[in-house]
This record gives C-alpha cells, sequence and structure tokens, in this order.
C-alpha cells in the first residue's frame, strides 16, 4: 500500500518530516528524482553537494576515524609486546645468576638498563644474617620501613621532600634532578592477607612526566612481584617457611570455596 504524501498542515515540524520520511521510505521509491536533487552544503567548503557526494564524504571520514583508532591499537599492542620482552629479559637476569650476593646488583643494573631508569635503588631489611653487610641493607633508614609497609599499592608521581627522598634513596645518591619518582613495596606471603614487607624500589627520573600520579600502576605492580619473588632467597629459611605456610593456607581456602555446595 502506498501512503500519499501528508498535507502541509499535518507536517508542523522539522521533526515531523523526518519521521513521516523514516516511516515511509518507499516514498523516495515513488519521488526518486528528489534525491538527485537534493543538494547539502559541503562539510569542507561553502559549496554545495548531492546527498550521495554527502553520503560518500562522511563514509571516507568514518574510515580515516577507524584507520587512526587501528592505527593506535597496534601501537599499543606493540609498546606492550617490548614491555613484555623486558620483563622477561629480566626475570632471566636474576634466575640465571647463581650467586645471591649478587642479585641485588643485577636486578637493579638490569632494571636500570632494560627500562631505562636514570636512577634505581634497592633497600631491604630482616635478611639472613648472611646478607646483614649488604650495602642495600646498611643504606636503610630505619624510619622508612614503617613507611613502606603502609602503602597499599606502588606509587607513582611527584618526589615529594629532598629530606624524605634522601630518607629513601640513602646516603650518597645523587638527587639534585629527580623531579618524579616510583616507590614499589617489595613483600613476601599472601598479598591483601598475611604478607612481610621486607624492602622496597625506589625507581627517579629528571623527568616530571616519567611518574606520574594518574599513570597505572599495573606495571610497577608486576615489576615489585617479580623483585619479590627474587629477593626471597636472601629471606632467612625460617621466613620462608612461613611464606610457604601461608600461600599453602591460601591454596587449601581457595580450593574449599570452590568445592559445589551441596
Amino acid at each position: 500500500m502506498t501512503h500519499l504524501p501528508p498535507n502541509q498542515a499535518s507536517l508542523r515540524s522539522e521533526e515531523d518530516i523526518a519521521s513521516y520520511l523514516i516511516s515511509n521510505p518507499e516514498f523516495f521509491e515513488q519521488f526518486a528524482e528528489v534525491l538527485g536533487t537534493v543538494q547539502l552544503a559541503s562539510p569542507h567548503g561553502g559549496k554545495t553537494v548531492s546527498l550521495h557526494e554527502r553520503q560518500t564524504s562522511m563514509l571516507r571520514e568514518k574510515v580515516k576515524g577507524l584507520e587512526a583508532t587501528i592505527v593506535e591499537m597496534m601501537g599499543y599492542g606493540s609498546e606492550n609486546m617490548h614491555i613484555i620482552e623486558k620483563a622477561h629479559a629480566w626475570t632471566q637476569a636474576m634466575l640465571k645468576e647463581r650467586d645471591p650476593l649478587q642479585l641485588p646488583t643485577v636486578l637493579t643494573q638490569q632494571l636500570q638498563a632494560l627500562f631505562d631508569v636514570p636512577n634505581v635503588y634497592l633497600r631491604l631489611w630482616d635478611l639472613d644474617a648472611q646478607f646483614a653487610q649488604l650495602p642495600e641493607v646498611l643504606l636503610v633508614a630505619e624510619e622508612s620501613k614503617g613507611h613502606i609497609a603502609s602503602l597499599p599499592a606502588p606509587y607513582c608521581g611527584p618526589r615529594g621532600s629532598v629530606e624524605g627522598l634522601k630518607g629513601l634513596a640513602g646516603e650518597g645518591a645523587n638527587l639534585d634532578e629527580v623531579q618524579s619518582i616510583a616507590l614499589l613495596p617489595l613483600r613476601a606471603g599472601v598479598l591483601g592477607d598475611n604478607f612481610i614487607t621486607f624492602g622496597y624500589l625506589l625507581l627517579t627520573s629528571p623527568e616530571s612526566h616519567r611518574f606520574k600520579q594518574e599513570m597505572g600502576t599495573e606495571l610497577l605492580v608486576r615489576l615489585a612481584s617479580l623483585a619479590s619473588a627474587a629477593m626471597q632467597r636472601l629471606l632467612p629459611d625460617a621466613t620462608v617457611t612461613w611464606v610457604k605456610e601461608q600461600e599453602r593456607l591460601a591454596r587449601q581456602t581457595d580450593a574449599q570455596a570452590e568445592l559445589p555446595l551441596e
């Protein structure tokens, strides 16, 4: 059934006209010549173009937008792959080091080189007695321990006060040009439940935008987890035994939670 065009009185607004045309697409089949005569302003200048040309132009713009999105996504994928490769190389270097006394040096030097961090400071405490004379232990400020233990997650952002930064980095650290930092607590045990904090990594940069507060901390969490796992080789046997027991209990609790209810 063909609907006759409504009279002007029934079309009181532009919305009425649009609604009618949407509801009656056969109008353009009956009056096909109308489409050919419609002229619209070009989005790229003051001239007028046909409806077909305007639609083609709009499609081109959409295609350009999609292409830009795809290129951006490919860039993110490539960047993520580079990060994964760096983390893999860092982990390999720590696993290959058989001398635990050299492990702190390998960790910091490889992290600094692979991730292009200007300065990396590793500080540790409550280690086994044979590691008590490591520089990473001797340079720890006592007041830093409580501060690090209170951090719920890695911190990244402005450096804060010079005095506080000196306390974290230790004597002899060159901090004059530092503008931003990342602070990664090192922990062992069941994170979020029973764990101990036994050190931290401090990353510093002279660039204020290198470590920003609005940055996502997922990568820092991963790096902290890898460093924590590597440094557990230096903990006392009693601490390692406690950690393993906490992890065993956590796995047991998770397994029980997954059992179906009878």
